[in-house]
């Protein structure tokens, strides 16, 4: 199976309406944009492609255990995530369906002040903490998850090779950082205070 070598594909151990089912393999990437968006997505075995689970599949539950994944879907959930047909072309890193990055109907998080709206709006995923968030995840774990995430993070950033996968490092940095600020009790407004200390006039 073609895999990236620092996102290794592992095993998940599907069961459909409680009964087993057809074996696939997640990466972390795949893992997460489940999480995030409540549809579980998977990694093809010949392509090595993050490809979300066929059908109008929502995931009932997802869970990481040593060496694999266990995911639970509905019933009426395809049996067979592979098929014969030939994988559908699609960008695993379009994040507008993500439940966190996604701007809100009523114009809650706008371009123009985009940290301190972020910020806000972590605030508001730890103290609602919804169902399928992938922010509420992170809260879940606890405070060593999402310190050893972030570093996770900035590793991938030193590691970006061109200027699409520095600026998409960096994206995903900054927002595991504010949760971090957020998980500590601290926020982005205190971080911009001891940056106007340190360099306002």
């Amino acid at each position: 199976m073609s895999a990236i070598s620092k996102d290794p594909a592992w095993p998940v151990i599907v069961r459909i309406d409680g009964e087993p089912a057809s074996a696939a393999m997640m990466n972390r990437k795949a893992f997460r944009k489940s999480i995030e968006t409540g549809v579980p997505w998977i990694v093809h075995p010949e392509t090595g492609r993050v490809l979300p689970w066929p059908g109008d599949t929502r995931t009932v539950s997802l869970n990481e255990a040593p060496g694999r994944y266990e995911l639970s879907l509905p019933a009426a959930a395809v049996t067979d995530p592979y098929g014969a047909d030939t994988p559908p072309d699609v960008d695993p890193d379009d994040r507008l369906s993500m439940d966190d990055t996604r701007v809100p109907e009523n114009g809650g998080v706008k371009a123009d002040g985009i940290m301190e709206s972020l910020s806000v709006l972590i605030a508001e995923r730890r103290r609602t903490m919804p169902e399928g968030s992938y922010t509420t995840y992170l809260f879940e774990k606890g405070l060593d998850k999402i310190r050893k995430k972030t570093g996770e993070e900035a590793i991938e950033l030193l590691l970006a090779r061109d200027d699409k996968d520095l600026v998409y490092e960096s994206a995903d940095l900054i927002y595991h950082l504010l949760v971090l600020l957020e998980a500590s009790g601290l926020n982005w407004f205190e971080v911009t205070g001891e940056l106007t200390r340190r360099y306002g006039e």
